[in-house]
């Protein structure tokens, strides 16, 4: 294995991208990503280290809108991307991502993409995808689950000592509530057995993970 390759389990590969985290999961003819990341010359070389070229990246699924998710998103050529409707709205109505900065909106990266609604879902290749609406961080952020056993949940929430919760820090967090919301949502899951985050690790233990 080379240093810079990270794979939790043989069909997912976690790219590093400094402050973020992009995933790739292996499909019959080739991958499917969980967001982008924010630096294109890190997400280069976290591919070449893996031996995946851009155009191996079939279909890209983003979670939210901030930057630091979507941003490489030209670099996948040859991928059908995917991003959530209810967070196109928040974007379509210019609504301020931070309440303390209202200058500061959000806004969709890619060219052409197909928006997903809660509970769509889809087949790419061999992979079942599912989407799961979980609002808080961003009024519209979406997580995907993969055949039905992997969790992608963008920054939905942290995981904090094995556990899933609201975020020490909530200054990125748009609406805590439903945050709060969201987290119970996932506890009622089934059949998922990993959670990845984008920013603090994953956990194979999804029992403990949402226990009380």
């Amino acid at each position: 294995m080379k240093k810079c390759d990270f794979h939790p389990v043989n069909d997912v590969i976690i790219i590093n991208a400094l402050f973020t985290e992009m995933f790739l999961v292996r499909t019959d003819r080739g991958f499917i990503a969980i967001d982008t990341g924010c630096h294109e010359a890190v997400i280069k070389k976290g591919l070449a280290c893996n031996n995946i070229k851009p155009n191996d990246v079939k279909a890209v699924f983003i979670t939210h809108s901030d930057i630091d998710h979507q941003n490489v998103v030209d670099l996948f050529e040859k991928a059908q991307f995917y991003f959530p409707k209810k967070e196109l709205e928040m974007i379509e109505k210019r609504i301020p991502r931070f309440n303390y900065f209202p200058f500061i909106k959000n806004w969709v990266c890619p060219k052409k993409y197909i928006t997903l609604n809660d509970n769509d879902s889809l087949s790419i290749d061999n992979l079942k995808v599912k989407c799961i609406s979980l609002p808080g961080h961003t009024l519209g952020s979406m997580g995907y689950i993969i055949d039905d056993k992997y969790l992608f949940s963008g920054d939905a929430f942290r995981i904090i000592n094995g556990k899933i919760t609201v975020p020490k820090f909530k200054l990125f967090v748009m609406d805590l509530n439903e945050m709060k919301k969201s987290i119970e949502k996932v506890s009622q899951l089934e059949k998922v057995k990993y959670i990845f985050t984008s920013h603090t690790g994953f956990t194979a233990d999804f029992t403990f993970a949402v226990s009380k």
